[in-house]
């Protein structure tokens, strides 16, 4: 069939370049495109890939009450949650979840609060703007809780609630 159109024979040998110069082209595109989008989402590439497969919910979600009873879990640094953190949450930091010791402590929380509620908690996480929730819940899905990342974390619910107002926002939906 090559030789029915007309190609030079140095040329016909090295056609099957192309399909390998396509793919290459794909891929690149592909890992812009993916790099792009850690960037603008202030993550490393493994934890906005991790991201894709994380169960996510946005403040007016929680604000609409999409959620009935929560445990929030700030899983930044002690130092930024003494700064500033969501009313009536527990302080985990991402290195003691991925240390292990962590996940104990959350189980902890979450079955005493299920011991005085008589029903599991979904179990929020956050932090900053979202990277090491989202490495939390890798951490700590499948370990028998509803957990879900806070997009946009505490910048975000500052942005839509102040301070003043986190115990009136969330109401009875916290611990």
């Amino acid at each position: 069939m090559l030789n029915q159109l007309g190609l030079p024979e140095k040329l016909r040998q090295k056609l099957y370049l192309i399909p390998l110069a396509v793919l290459a082209c794909i891929g690149f595109v592909g890992l812009t495109v993916i790099s792009a989008g850690a960037i603008v989402n202030h993550m490393d590439i493994r934890t906005y890939v991790a991201s894709w497969n994380t169960s996510q919910i946005k403040v007016d979600e929680l604000i609409e009450g999409k959620l009935k009873s929560v445990i929030f879990i700030d899983v930044r640094s002690p130092e930024e949650y003494a700064e500033d953190h969501i009313a009536d949450s527990s302080l985990v930091p991402i290195d003691r979840i991925e240390q292990g010791n962590g996940v104990e402590q959350i189980e902890k929380i979450a079955q005493a609060y299920t011991k005085a509620h008589l029903h599991k908690p979904s179990i929020v996480l956050y932090c900053s703007s979202g990277p090491r929730s989202i490495r939390a819940y890798q951490h700590l899905v499948g370990k028998g809780y509803q957990f879900v990342s806070l997009t946009g974390g505490i910048t975000a619910w500052r942005q839509a609630i102040p301070a003043s107002q986190d115990r009136k926002i969330l109401g009875g939906q916290t611990n």
